[in-house]
């Protein structure tokens, strides 16, 4: 047989049925190195060295040889991930050395799935060996040792999709499709090797036969290249552990393979495949074997997870994340809220963005009530006062004092007010400076030698005004005779003057000289009575005088009695020892206030409520006095009580002082 011929019939025997271990080496270990089979694969285990050697039909002469050595991992706390090949592949008179570079990508979709993609660019250098043919010419002989070669550029790529226990892939390799030629000079004969592009698709899911121990590993692998039958391999794996595995499988025109594996150090592994050919194929060799030494950079026993988050190390962001936390695919403990604090750790999981929060991931309210820092406008609100949604304590009538401390809810708007937010009345007139048009009324302490601006005790009109009742131009406040006779002239008190003292004040009086003693008309004249005599001088005629020895002085009616000199306001006011405990006659009120004008007596009460929280009720009595009562009570044991709660309180009457016993008839 010449050359040409040897060439040619060796590329018939062996194309039908090693398609891709010619073009692209043909190996087991796919599933001890998912790197040899798709690009995607790098870095997907970790950091890994492998050396594979497969020899095929292992007693043919010129039988597919191949030796392999791949590194791959990922780089650490990223999703990038690298890998590094040489192969040289013999089989008969083809050889081809290569050196291929790998990048892939990982792409997580959920706690739970990943994509990655992976793509391999390469140098090859492809040979036909003619120093392999035996040439029975001897005109050929000067082949013999000779070595043709051509280097060529070329790529590879895949994609990868992992859901929990499945992994899925598809993978394509010599993308360029490159064709060589080699031409021979002497001979003027010219021998063509094309490179086909060739694709393949695998699948595995694992099945949990003993938490953590023991798994089934079924997968298949599927290759293609155009213009020849697919080639698929089914294999079923046994798994203990990450630590050792055992199985078998079946390759379409090909036969039986068989696999066993295991740790062989810390972080050293070992696995053999031994293949048996059937068909056609079985006549010419029977026995392929594969060999595998690997190192893994991490724990054999699995992907290394120092804080078990479900991450591998050389993926993890966070390499120490708490125990027991969420994560998402990068390792990191999620933090949906963004407050620094992780879920796990997070008692408020839906912090506002940006808000300042404690150890436990609850927003920070310094001043508790009840809106957080980062919204509110008044940080040290003053404690258990009511706030708006800003946090700013409510303040209804805007006179800055916050409606906890605010005395005075209602105070008048722009008016100025004191610390507890009580409307500033400089003379205590019950009417606020904004509306006091007499800002310092005058009044009747003012009469002492020591001026006293304290007029609470005055009635003064809306603005502030003391009232005159009488129009006798001396107001009410300073007033002592507050029911002068209209037309009379007044002393600086208000004092009706009557010179004569006839009881016609001066002004009416018409004759202001009359007789001491001597019965006037309305006009204050005299009305003469030789007749009548008037032996105890208290201007009534013995004859209708009934108390004739009326004391020098006093005051009489129109028939000579004494006249009593009553004051309304304290006819029926008597010690607390005084009254009859259960009476069935009188009915007790315990006094804090006495007004004869109803309007002064409204802004009496508000004020005890507003200064002493003090609610008060009014009596009314025949003599047409307001009387301002806390309490009415029928012992005198209850009346000490009251009176002191009310003493304690700094509750005063505005004109006598402490607070005072008052009776009135039952009804």
């Amino acid at each position: 047989m010449n050359m040409r011929k040897s060439i040619k019939t060796a590329f018939l025997l062996l194309a039908p049925l090693m398609v891709f271990a010619q073009q692209n080496p043909l190996v087991n270990h796919g599933y001890v190195n998912g790197f040899l089979i798709n690009p995607a694969n790098a870095g997907a285990t970790g950091t890994n060295l492998y050396l594979l050697n497969r020899l095929q039909w292992a007693d043919v002469e010129g039988a597919p040889e191949t030796f392999m050595a791949t590194m791959d991992g990922s780089i650490a706390n990223t999703n990038l991930n690298y890998g590094l090949s040489i192969a040289n592949d013999v089989t008969n008179i083809l050889g081809k050395t290569s050196i291929y570079g790998t990048y892939a990508y990982r792409l997580p979709l959920s706690d739970e799935s990943n994509l990655s993609f992976g793509m391999s660019f390469g140098y090859e250098q492809n040979k036909i060996l003619f120093d392999r043919v035996n040439a029975t010419n001897p005109t050929e002989i000067t082949l013999i040792n000779n070595i043709e070669q051509q280097a060529n550029m070329d790529a590879n790529a895949g994609l990868g999709f992992s859901y929990k226990n499945l992994s899925l892939g598809v993978s394509a390799y010599q993308l360029f499709a490159n064709n060589n030629v080699f031409e021979d000079e002497q001979r003027q004969v010219a021998y063509a090797y094309s490179f086909e592009r060739h694709y393949a698709a695998n699948a595995q899911y694992r099945i949990t036969l003993d938490e953590d121990k023991l798994f089934l590993d079924p997968n298949v692998l599927i290759r293609y290249a155009p213009g020849y039958d697919a080639q698929a391999d089914f294999n079923l794996m046994l798994n203990w552990a990450n630590r050792a595995w055992i199985g078998g499988g079946f390759r379409t025109n090909y036969g039986a393979n068989f696999m066993a594996g295991g740790v062989l150090g810390d972080r050293l592994l070992g696995s053999y495949s031994y293949g048996r050919s059937v068909g056609p194929i079985e006549r010419l060799s029977a026995n392929s074997h594969e060999f595998t030494l690997g190192y893994r950079f991490s724990e054999v026993d699995g992907v290394r997870d120092e804080d078990n988050d479900g991450v591998p190390d050389d993926m993890d962001r966070q390499p120490n994340t708490p125990e027991g936390c969420e994560v998402d695919a990068y390792g990191v403990a999620k933090d949906d809220d963004l407050d620094g604090v992780y879920n796990c750790l997070d008692h408020e999981l839906k912090t506002p963005l940006g808000a300042p929060v404690d150890a436990n991931g609850v927003a920070l309210d310094d001043d508790e009530d009840g809106v957080i820092n980062l919204f509110d406008r008044e940080p040290n609100s003053p404690k258990d006062c009511p706030v708006d949604k800003l946090g700013v304590s409510i303040d209804t009538d805007m006179d800055g004092v916050s409606d906890c401390k605010d005395m005075q809810l209602k105070t008048p708007l722009g008016a100025e007010v004191d610390e507890n937010g009580v409307a500033l009345d400089g003379d205590n007139d019950g009417v606020a400076d904004l509306y006091d048009l007499e800002p310092n009324t005058p009044h009747k302490k003012h009469l002492h030698t020591q001026e006293d601006v304290d007029a609470s005790d005055c009635i003064v009109d809306a603005h502030g005004v003391a009232k005159d009742s009488d129009k006798d131009g001396i107001t009410d406040c300073v007033d002592l005779e507050e029911n002068t006779p209209e037309g009379a002239l007044v002393d600086a008190q208000g004092r009706a003057i009557d010179t004569d003292k006839d009881g016609v004040p001066d002004g009416i009086d018409r004759e202001i000289d009359s007789p001491r003693g001597a019965q006037v008309d309305k006009w204050g004249v005299a009305i003469p009575d030789p007749n009548d005599l008037d032996d105890d001088k208290d201007g009534v005629p013995n004859a209708i005088d009934l108390e004739p020895d009326t004391k020098a002085g006093a005051k009489v009616d129109a028939y000579g009695r004494t006249i009593k000199e009553v004051n309304p306001i304290t006819e029926n006011r008597l010690e607390i020892d005084e009254m009859d405990d259960n009476s069935t006659e009188w009915d007790y009120f315990m006094i804090v206030g006495v007004f004869k004008n109803k309007e002064n007596l409204k802004g009496y009460r508000a004020k005890l409520e507003t200064k002493y929280g003090e609610k008060t009720r009014t009596l009314y009595t025949k003599a047409g006095y307001h009387y301002v009562y806390t309490k009415q009570v029928t012992t005198r044991e209850e009346a000490y009580e009251e009176k002191d709660r009310l003493v304690n309180k700094n509750v005063e009457d505005y004109i006598v002082g402490n607070p005072w016993l008052w009776r009135e008839p039952k009804k």
